[in-house]
């Protein structure tokens, strides 16, 4: 193991440091852990969970880390817990009673029950924490982790063509589906139950759009501060945890931290914020405004392609299923600073734009429903114009198409179409034989189904409960938690406190996006606590550089061209070579970003050869 470079506050990691950094475990978090339970007999743990520590119970099941193991004579609970409101042990003293409807924080258990042989397993309202199940010939296996699922004797190793064409086009497989056909995966607040062969799924929470707040806005500035900081306070950590923050210089993340820093003076809050040297995708400095504003102590790192060519075997061991979001690869080494500094617990600002309207698709969504509303003939004109400048190689003509295709539709689909680039490529980037599985619309339906699953007045409200489904507990908090994992650190997540999503649902949808003004209530609430810099800043988001460094000639655009094009990947027969060849020359002639998908594709190469091809 390399040399771990010492961290101090309020200074400067370079890149080339980061990656000792990177080496770093600290004590496992509370939410830091694996637990397995299934009806097999006990011998199958040796082969399903060689590594992890056999649970002395009548069910058959292993745990590892901070996972905990509950019992008494009525009920054996197998799961992780790190609850800021509620206790595991209530599973104990009233399992029937659902005390799980009470809890704040992350969870994900599963539970037995000898005297009915019942199994349940419960997930949390987001997510957070995830639960694997397979059942077969009257056999099931419940784990929070793929790896021993890997190891069922009915589990084929066959990734799943659904699962790999969902991936394509959301950068994350959403469940139920997963990589593997004979595994699925628990939803938000779900909850299984299953006996005798017999198996149920259903969900006990969803959010809900009440839409019944609005008047003065000076009254309902102040209650949605009240309501911001109460949610963030209930979720710090004790005096005797070892915690920080991530702090990204946008307006989420920067809340959390001034607030936390001015709950107790003479307590300080350690921030951990990562950067890039390329301009447009850092945000250091808004970080360090933000932290010294409110006088937390900043810690503060850099990635360059190095050490994103250094990382990349590694990340896909920090996911149980192929995950393409780049920003993996900044949170992997914000956590790991936090960890190679001591701490072991990290608040993170996810879920803000998904309830306050802070997303910048829901301004241009507000643009293309504008477009949409035009009488027929005239969005008709429109739209032969655009499918006229479309397919050159000015990017300009390109997103005159773009708009004019996008605009024409109705929502959900028009949403989609920011996630649907296997589906528009279907016949080009896709082998006739998996193809042969499936239709172009697939991923559409799962959008569909979601978003219809929504009840909301407004067209707003159910975006942005789309998102809360997709973008985050299929999406973001699979990239926190796995990075933070990697390296032994929990993470909490204050804006997707239930309560707080609630009452946000209860505000009227013009208090979220107003004209082309995001978080237009929230900027309000928070002008006190806040910067000003802070609040009017333009919103960057955390992704990494990859578009640039594909377009430059040098080692990052060499490897991922050798890794896509190479013998094994096109062994593998799941794309069109051809295809992908011209993908990167038109990304290097910029005439699209195609920087996402050429990306997933190198991280699904990578995540097979390390899980499936062994």
């Amino acid at each position: 193991m390399n040399a771990i470079p010492e961290v101090s506050s309020s200074t400067s990691v370079p890149a080339a440091a980061q990656r000792g950094i990177l080496q770093r475990r600290t004590a496992p978090a509370p939410s830091v852990g694996t637990f397995l339970a299934t009806t097999l007999a006990k011998d199958a743990l040796a082969e399903l969970a060689p590594s992890w520590q056999p649970a002395h119970t009548a069910a058959t099941a292993a745990l590892s880390g901070a996972a905990r193991h509950l019992a008494n004579p009525g009920i054996e609970v197998f799961g992780l817990f790190d609850l800021v409101l509620g206790r595991a042990e209530e599973l104990l003293e009233d399992w029937r009673g659902e005390p799980w409807t009470r809890w704040r924080g992350r969870f994900a258990f599963v539970a037995f029950v000898p005297e009915s042989r019942r199994w349940f397993a419960v997930t949390d309202q987001f997510n957070t924490l995830p639960v694997y199940y397979s059942e077969s010939n009257g056999q099931l296996a419940l784990a929070n982790s793929l790896a021993p699922m890997m190891r069922l004797p009915w589990c084929q190793r066959q990734a799943d063509p659904l699962a790999l064409f969902h991936y394509l086009n959301f950068a994350c497989i959403p469940g139920p589906v997963t990589v593997l056909p004979e595994v699925k995966r628990l939803p938000p607040a779900g909850k299984l139950e299953w006996q005798a062969g017999r198996l149920q799924v259903d969900r006990w929470w969803r959010p809900s759009y009440a839409e019944d707040l609005d008047g003065a806005g000076d009254r309902l500035t102040l209650e949605l501060r009240e309501q911001i900081v109460s949610a963030v306070q209930r979720y710090r950590p004790g005096s005797d945890q070892a915690w920080g923050c991530f702090l990204s210089g946008g307006t989420d993340s920067s809340s959390i931290v001034s607030i936390l820093a001015r709950q107790h003076a003479g307590q300080t809050v350690h921030s951990y914020s990562i950067g890039f040297a390329e301009a447009g995708y850092d945000e250091l400095d808004f970080a360090r405004a933000a932290a010294e504003a409110c006088g937390a102590e900043g810690h503060f790192g850099t990635v360059d392609q190095a050490e994103t060519l250094a990382v990349l075997p590694r990340l896909v061991e920090l996911y149980d299923q192929p995950f393409g979001n780049a920003s993996a690869v900044p949170t992997l080494a914000c956590a790991s600073m936090a960890a190679a500094d001591g701490r072991n617990l990290l608040l993170a600002g996810d879920g803000g734009d998904e309830i306050f309207g802070g997303n910048e698709r829901y301004a241009k969504d507000r643009i293309m429903q504008w477009f949409y509303r035009l009488p027929q003939p005239v969005k008709g004109f429109g739209r032969v114009i655009g499918r006229q400048l479309g397919g050159s190689n000015y990017r300009f003509f390109n997103r005159i198409d773009n708009f004019t295709r996008r605009g024409s539709q109705a929502n959900p689909d028009r949403f989609y179409t920011d996630d649907a680039f296997a589906s528009e490529c279907f016949d080009q980037l896709l082998s006739a034989e998996l193809r042969q599985h499936l239709r172009p619309d697939d991923s559409l339906n799962w959008m569909r189904s979601a978003y219809a699953e929504c009840r909301a007045d407004s067209e707003l409200h159910r975006l942005m409960a789309l998102d809360l489904e997709l973008a985050i507990a299929q999406n973001d908090l699979i990239k926190v938690d796995g990075a933070c994992r990697q390296v032994g650190v929990g993470a909490r997540f204050p804006f997707l406190d239930p309560d707080l999503v609630d009452y946000t649902g209860r505000l009227r949808a013009h208090w979220k996006l107003r004209g082309q003004d995001k978080r237009h209530l929230f900027k309000r609430a928070m002008a006190t606590v806040l910067p000003e810099l802070i609040i009017k800043k333009k919103k960057q988001g955390f992704g990494l550089p990859i578009s640039v460094w594909m377009r430059q000639p040098g080692e990052f655009q060499d490897w991922m061209r050798d890794l896509l094009l190479s013998d094994r990947s096109r062994q593998r027969g799941w794309f069109q070579v051809e295809f992908v060849e011209q993908l990167f020359q038109r990304h290097i002639d910029r005439a699209w970003d195609y920087s996402a998908p050429l990306w997933q594709l190198a991280v699904l190469e990578l995540w097979m050869r390390r899980h499936l091809d062994v």
